[in-house]
């Protein structure tokens, strides 16, 4: 059997039915596996299991890219995060040319909240 460094392993993926627009960043699976994508179906389902929310940063919205920073907001008690809805968010996701690096378990099998923004680029 060959290990598919695809999201197959990655419940967000498989609810949002993307196995195939997520890739894993590891050589091989592993529990604390991470995964990168651009679906915006399956950063939602990532966001909404653990009860995240899209946000941008307070006060960045003048930064010449209109939209702010992006977060997603899992905590109300930040302060500088002000909520968006995911529309605005994936426009400014797609514009900025963003992928959604993102963690199902942590290396002892909790629930991960990591994710990371990045360029596309990189």
């Amino acid at each position: 059997m060959t290990d598919k460094q695809d999201g197959h392993a990655s419940p967000a993926a498989q609810e949002a039915d993307a196995v195939d627009e997520v890739s894993r960043n590891t050589k091989s699976q592993t529990t604390a596996a991470s995964y990168t994508t651009t679906d915006h179906g399956v950063i939602r389902a990532w966001a909404e299991a653990r009860g995240g929310r899209p946000a941008t940063v307070a006060g960045t919205e003048d930064s010449g890219q209109g939209g702010g920073v992006l977060r997603i907001e899992f905590d109300a008690s930040e302060d500088r995060l002000e909520d968006a809805d995911w529309d605005e968010f994936f426009k400014v996701f797609d514009d900025r040319g963003l992928a959604f690096v993102y963690q199902e378990k942590t290396s002892d099998g909790e629930t991960s909240r990591f994710n990371k923004l990045v360029s596309r680029d990189s």
